[in-house]
């Protein structure tokens, strides 16, 4: 079979004897006749290099970055060629020509995909894209992942939302991969602060005690606990009187067991999130107590659910511009983690959205 009857779609017969029909149905895909099959296969660089006249290594080096090695007229029609048939290069394979990719892998932990967490990423993805960089999001469930991640896309940079080992760190470094996260000790002062934000709102709203309201799902307790942290030692710094801590499953029909555990006397909540926060002001409404005027409730994230509910909840809100923008700038310029004196910036983001759940 001859290049240009391949290059131009004509049919053909296979070394077994087949016949076999190529023809363009849409841009970007080929379908072929083997014998009463019809199979759907996508344009590849074979395609590319047929249809334009040269080899396969030249489309490759050519559309990997490349280009400077050509000269201009063939460049520009090589680029042509796959534009027409609606070829674009493998992410894999431009990450083999090039040494590394354009692509940061952004890596989640096991936890509940709250509305500021999304939007987080989102700003995130779009910084990146503004400078030619595609984010690509993976669920972390194990150290071997980052390795296969890293391995097979050869990442410009990795994004991890929570803190990675020292070993994590050491692995990527050794595969030259740019790594970005919050320092430790940095996610747990911001998350006792906002305990403490929490604190100080239901203090100055009249609550002579305060109670925390957390999900029991391990997964979240890394950021959790720090939170209770923050509003008990801020209520007992101030004279105000702890209660026990109120675990919830944050099950369909809950409501019923978390109402027996709510204190009789006046008192404050602060929740781990607005889902908490939703749960107990479901609890006390089942239980017949007043919202705010015997239990005061304040929750995190600022939902929509958050403005939706009856009473509107109380909730903290974080702005977070800043974090992105310093996760996608520490990410371009190699400097690694970011910085522990970025609490006073972050801190400065935070704020009370008032509802009406604490509205004494």
């Amino acid at each position: 079979m001859s290049k240009n009857s391949a290059a131009k779609g004509d049919k053909h017969v296979s070394s077994s004897g087949s016949r076999l029909t190529r023809f363009k149905r849409k841009v970007g895909t080929t379908y072929t006749d083997v014998g009463d099959r019809r199979v759907r296969t996508v344009t590849n660089s074979a395609d590319v290099a047929a249809k334009a006249g040269v080899s396969r290594s030249t489309v490759s080096q050519i559309l990997n970055g490349h280009g400077h090695r050509f000269k201009p007229d063939m460049v520009d029609h090589v680029r042509k060629v796959a534009r027409e048939l609606g070829y674009r290069p493998s992410l894999a394979g431009r990450a083999l020509a090039n040494g590394t990719s354009d692509i940061v892998i952004t890596l989640l932990p096991n936890i509940s995909f709250g509305p500021r967490l999304r939007e987080l990423i989102d700003r995130v993805t779009e910084e990146l894209a503004a400078v030619g960089k595609t984010n690509l999001i993976r669920f972390s469930s194990g150290d071997a992942e980052i390795d296969d991640a890293v391995l097979a896309l050869r990442p410009a940079g990795l994004w991890s939302v929570a803190p990675l080992t020292l070993e994590q760190h050491a692995r990527l470094r050794e595969l030259g991969v740019v790594v970005v996260d919050q320092p430790r000790q940095l996610q747990q002062r911001i998350d006792q602060e906002i305990g403490a934000i929490q604190a100080r709102h239901l203090i100055e709203r009249g609550y002579p005690a305060i109670a925390v309201a957390l999900p029991q799902d391990m997964r979240e307790q890394s950021f959790a606990l720090a939170r209770q942290q923050g509003a008990l030692e801020t209520a007992r710094a101030a004279g105000i009187q702890t209660l026990p801590t109120l675990h919830l499953t944050l099950e369909r029909g809950s409501s019923a067991s978390t109402a027996l555990f709510l204190p009789k006397s006046l008192f404050g909540i602060a929740a781990y999130n607005d889902d908490a926060a939703l749960a107990v002001l479901g609890a006390a409404q089942r239980a017949g107590r007043r919202v705010p005027g015997e239990i005061g409730i304040i929750g995190v994230d600022n939902t929509t659910a958050s403005g939706l509910s009856e009473p509107s909840l109380t909730t903290i809100d974080l702005d977070v511009r800043f974090s992105a923008h310093e996760i996608v700038r520490t990410l371009l310029s190699g400097e690694g983690m970011l910085p522990v004196d970025a609490f006073d910036a972050i801190r400065s983001l935070v704020s009370v959205v008032d509802g009406d759940s604490t509205a004494r």
